[in-house]
């Protein structure tokens, strides 16, 4: 039963929210394309140092003894603020844009990654992108999604009464909100893993087998 109304709840969140679903992916699309047209049109002094630092990493990174610890570390700096401003934002009336803006900024991170992948390495950048940075980006970005749609869903809420002159203040709502981003944490946390322990592994591998960059 209990199974039940948990398909129940969530059927409903997904039909209620469903336009606040496309708003979000709207956003991190337009992150993706303006990343991807970053990378085609930035200067080209920019482009070579960019490249030649992705070829030091390339060449180093065979022999680089990886710390995992570390990159968990790094992994949470790029992720957990994301997740905190999306908190703090669906807490206040004006948190909507900055919501939108976290969306543009995860599809520009995207964007950009892969698609210098692919320009410096060429078809070897399939394998980079495929193995280093798209399956922990599997667990990031939904968990970003759904984050992104709870904080504007109660970010609305909080306008809605504003306009209206009411006072709604449920503290049980509160609770459950903030219970799910901590659930919504600790699904990223598998992403987190991920990219310690088999991203760097899979890198190796590919920087091993690809020897030199060929551009």
């Amino acid at each position: 039963m209990r199974r039940l109304n948990t398909g129940s709840n969530l059927s409903r969140h997904f039909q209620e929210s469903m336009w606040l679903y496309i708003v979000s992916l709207l956003c991190l699309f337009t992150g993706i394309v303006l990343g991807i047209y970053t990378v085609r049109y930035m200067d080209d002094l920019q482009r070579q140092d960019l490249i030649s630092y992705f070829l030091d990493f390339n060449k180093n990174i065979s022999t680089m003894e990886v710390k995992n610890t570390a990159v968990i570390i790094e992994s949470l700096k790029n992720n957990l603020p994301m997740l905190l401003v999306l908190w703090v934002a669906g807490l206040t009336i004006i948190g909507i844009p900055i919501i939108l803006i976290v969306d543009i900024v995860k599809g520009f991170f995207f964007g950009f990654a892969t698609t210098f992948a692919f320009y410096s390495m060429g078809y070897k950048g399939t394998w980079f992108v495929l193995l280093g940075v798209l399956p922990q980006n599997i667990i990031y970005i939904p968990c970003l999604i759904v984050a992104s749609v709870l904080a504007m869903r109660l970010s609305f809420s909080k306008l809605k009464d504003r306009v209206n002159k009411q006072i709604n203040y449920n503290k049980n709502y509160f609770l459950d909100y903030s219970v799910t981003f901590f659930i919504i944490l600790l699904v990223m946390i598998l992403g987190f893993l991920y990219e310690a322990y088999v991203t760097p592994r899979a890198i190796q591998t590919i920087a091993t087998a690809a020897g030199s960059v060929i551009f």
